[in-house]
């Protein structure tokens, strides 16, 4: 185990459903070879008795020459150790690096990263970046939506677990799979990007955190909230607080999960959240996932969150309200009991991915019910209601499912999680792709933020010359290259490791010492 990951196991107890659902058969290969090795050796124990010590040693050593000389080589194919160590970082490869490499490849990556030191060469790829990013900003013209028209004084966010877009707007023999989130998509003022690209790294779900508040791009390797927790981070709710004033403005966390899980207890401060409302805040009274250790389900969740609003515990009408709402029941590998399927699939799809539409089904039921408590509660009209995916929910069964005979012309070949707002100043479409680190940008526009200072690594989507791409943790670039300037696409590129270099080094910190 990566060592900063040993701060990670206690989240393990509330995904024991998750790691038990990601094994494949050919994981029984690791245990079975220990098993075969330890009966070949006890078969030879009289040969090994009668040969020198000596012949052992050189046996051994000649094997693990050869073993490690091929071991070399692939590895300085694949660029050197680093690249071929960071080639492997993505949103579920990053777990993969330290049996490839052994925990000596890894406690030396970790070595090599902590050797490294800000530098005025670091300070100046920065500044690079962000002199080349406001010049393109500048040049781009006026948004679409004015941001001093139809102002909303509040916004809820709700990050819903593993959602992707193809689900919506979706009907599966016969039956919708998410009914009431595309009523909500036909209203006018709505605004619906569907082609949003997932771009959490090791990070998860915390990593759509940092790029929906605080407008960064996730760290090269591991969980930011776990390396980085006392860095300075912008945030969203920190823009509420310029433009309005400080005690003008309360911002609230709320999840279902344990305060230790990504470090929230402590990240959620460092993102201008005033209070973490967990686990031992809500009752469980309609579990989902398995049995042995059940999960509060999303409808039971937002009703509970929907009662502490009218209650006062995380509104108050005479300031600008921030709540940001983390939902858990997408979670893989997707089992919701019976009694809480509104829909039943054939056999023809396979048996997870009929799991993850009535999964997709289920929240869509706890979306729309929070939406019209919300406008019961008379919440709904002066808010800005945000609905997004925090990550895609596929992983490797998406070629799977992709290819075979119910998936095939329904399921999603590339990971896309929508981006949804209601109750927009005007209602629109945006159907070119974007990125998960759009959002914040967008939703400073949407807001009418114009006091904060630091206006995100991405570009709002409803601004007309938002480039129609998005890159993902690999280097990989989505949607219409073509139309994209190769400066432009260079620095997409290049926001990666700026961001990773921002918050290692604290870099906005230090750039306001200097001012």
């Amino acid at each position: 185990m990566p060592p900063d990951s040993y701060l990670l196991v206690g989240n393990l107890r509330d995904f024991t459903d998750s790691v038990w659902g990601s094994l494949k058969i050919t994981d029984a290969l690791f245990p079975a070879s220990t098993v075969v090795a330890a009966v070949l050796r006890y078969r030879r124990r009289g040969q090994a008795s009668r040969l020198r010590r000596s012949t052992l040693l050189r046996r051994y050593t000649i094997a693990t020459t050869v073993t490690a000389a091929a071991l070399l080589t692939l590895t300085l194919v694949k660029g050197g150790f680093r690249t071929a160590y960071e080639s492997m970082q993505g949103s579920y490869t990053h777990t993969c690096v330290t049996p490839m490499y052994t925990v000596f490849g890894t406690f030396y990556y970790d070595c090599i990263r902590g050797a490294e030191t800000f530098t005025p060469e670091v300070g100046q790829r920065i500044e690079a970046w962000m002199t080349a990013d406001h010049t393109a900003r500048m040049a781009a013209d006026a948004d679409t939506l004015l941001p001093d028209t139809a102002v909303r004084r509040h916004v809820i966010i709700i990050l819903a677990e593993s959602l992707e877009s193809w689900v919506l707007e979706r009907t599966v023999e016969g039956q919708e799979l998410t009914p009431r989130l595309n009523a909500l998509l036909r209203d006018s003022l709505t605004i619906y990007a569907p082609h949003i690209l997932s771009q959490a790294k090791g990070g998860r779900s915390i990593d759509a955190q940092l790029m929906i508040n605080a407008g960064l791009l996730p760290i090269a390797s591991g969980a930011y909230s776990l390396k980085y927790p006392h860095t300075t981070y912008p945030s969203l709710a920190e823009a509420m607080r310029a433009e309005y004033g400080a005690d003008a403005v309360r911002a609230y966390a709320l999840t279902g999960d344990k305060p230790m899980v990504w470090n929230q207890a402590v990240i959620d401060p460092a993102l201008g959240y005033d209070s973490l409302i967990a686990k031992a805040s809500f009752v469980n009274d309609e579990p989902v996932g398995p049995s042995y250790r059940p999960q509060i389900g999303d409808v039971s969740l937002l009703r509970q969150i929907t009662e502490k609003i009218v209650r006062g515990e995380v509104w108050d009408t005479r300031r600008h309200m921030l709540l940001q709402c983390v939902t858990y029941s997408g979670h893989f590998p997707f089992a919701l009991p019976e009694r809480l399927r509104e829909v039943r699939f054939s056999d023809r799809y396979p048996e997870r991915m009929r799991d993850y539409m009535a999964t997709a089904r289920y929240t869509d039921r706890a979306i729309g019910l929070f939406v019209d408590r919300l406008r019961a509660a008379g919440v709904y009209d002066n808010t800005l209601v945000v609905i997004t995916g925090d990550h895609e929910g596929l992983g490797e069964m998406r070629r799977a499912w992709c290819e075979s005979a119910g998936g095939r012309d329904l399921v999603a070949d590339r990971p896309m999680v929508p981006f949804i707002v209601l109750n927009a100043p005007r209602g629109m479409r945006v159907e070119a792709v974007g990125g998960q680190v759009d959002i914040y940008p967008t939703l400073l526009r949407l807001l009418g933020l114009r006091r904060y200072a630091w206006r995100g690594m991405g570009r709002s989507l409803t601004d007309p010359t938002h480039p129609p791409v998005a890159v993902d943790p690999y280097g990989t670039i989505y949607g219409r290259t073509d139309s994209v300037a190769a400066p432009t696409l260079q620095r997409l590129k290049e926001a990666w490791p700026v961001s990773d270099a921002i918050i290692r080094y604290d870099y906005l910190k230090r750039s306001s010492k200097k001012k």
